[in-house]
Formats: C-alpha cells, sequence, structure tokens
C-alpha cells in the first residue's frame, strides 16, 4: 500500500473546510459561543499544533531540499502565521459579536484560500518531486508528529468537527 504524505495533508484539509463552513453559517450568539470555541480550538491544536506541524517542519523543509526554494513555501508560511494572528484576535474578542463575525470571516477566507493553493499548486508539485521513498520518510515523520500530538487526541478533533457538521450544517440542508 502507497503511504502518502500528500493525501493525508489533504485529509486534513477536507475536515479543517468542514470547520469553515460551520463558521460560515453558525449565528454569532450566547447559545452557540461554546461551538465557536471548540473550532477556534480545533484551529489552534489540530490545524496549527498538528497540520501546519507536518507542513513546516516535514513538507516544506523537504521541498526546499529539492530546490523548491522562495515563493509559494514562503507564502504559505506567511499565511500560517497571518491565520495565527486572526486567531489570537479572536480568542480577546469572544464577548464583541459584530468584530468576532468580520474576523471569522477573515478567517474564512484566508484559511480557504489557503487550502485552495495548497491542494491544486504546491502539493501536486510536491508529488511530482516526491519518490516513493521520500514520500514513505516523511509518511512516517508525519505519524511520529501525531504520535506526539496524540493519536486519540488527533481522532477526537476530526469527530467533534464531524458531529458540529452535522448539527450545523446537515440540519440546515434537511429544512430547505
Amino acid at each position: 500500500m502507497m503511504l502518502n504524505s500528500i493525501k493525508t495533508l489533504m485529509e486534513e484539509h477536507t475536515v479543517i473546510l468542514k470547520a469553515l463552513e460551520i463558521l460560515n453559517v453558525i449565528d454569532i450568539n450566547e447559545n452557540n459561543m461554546q461551538d465557536i470555541k471548540i473550532i477556534i480550538d480545533f484551529i489552534k491544536n489540530f490545524v496549527d499544533n498538528c497540520h501546519h506541524v507536518k507542513e513546516e517542519k516535514v513538507l516544506f523543509d523537504f521541498l526546499e531540499h529539492k530546490g523548491m526554494v522562495g515563493g509559494p513555501i514562503y507564502v504559505m508560511v506567511y499565511e500560517h502565521n497571518k491565520l495565527r494572528d486572526i486567531i489570537n484576535r479572536i480568542e480577546a474578542r469572544y464577548n464583541e459579536f459584530e468584530e468576532l463575525r468580520e474576523d471569522l470571516n477573515s478567517l474564512i477566507v484566508l484559511l480557504a484560500s489557503h487550502i485552495d493553493k495548497e491542494n491544486n499548486v504546491l502539493f501536486p508539485t510536491a508529488e511530482s518531486l516526491l519518490s516513493d521513498d521520500e514520500n514513505k520518510v516523511i509518511y512516517e515523520k508525519f505519524e511520529r508528529i501525531e504520535e506526539e500530538f496524540g493519536k486519540e487526541r488527533h481522532e477526537r478533533y476530526i469527530e467533534l468537527i464531524d458531529t458540529l457538521y452535522g448539527r450545523y450544517i446537515n440540519k440546515k440542508s434537511n429544512e430547505r
């Protein structure tokens, strides 16, 4: 079986896009605050402390060794940092609903276009540069990062987003 490191990242992107879909439709009010905080916690932890670590510490490093310098990788890291700034801003403004909606919208736009660039530009390029052996090495490093993060924790975040997705998205499409 092919241990596809890029596929792993793209599967995580699918979960992240679900979280963004929820943030897009969720009403900012007291009742939904807990769920909003859960999603922000997911972005801080699952996305930034696991997914981005795989990209920055492993994949991007590898691509730089392969001669892919500057440009695309620089932009991705810059956007990761911008995302961290937005998250910090959101966490400071949970009780200011109007500002919170603006910040969530900024987060959605940034992260959705970021994932689009990775899925459609960076990752296909990466796949063409990696040999099967290199892919395997990267995959194993990803596994180690997940173990450090906590395998169960990783799974729990995915389940949380699926649950919220059922609550906010599937419910909405059933009401139509």
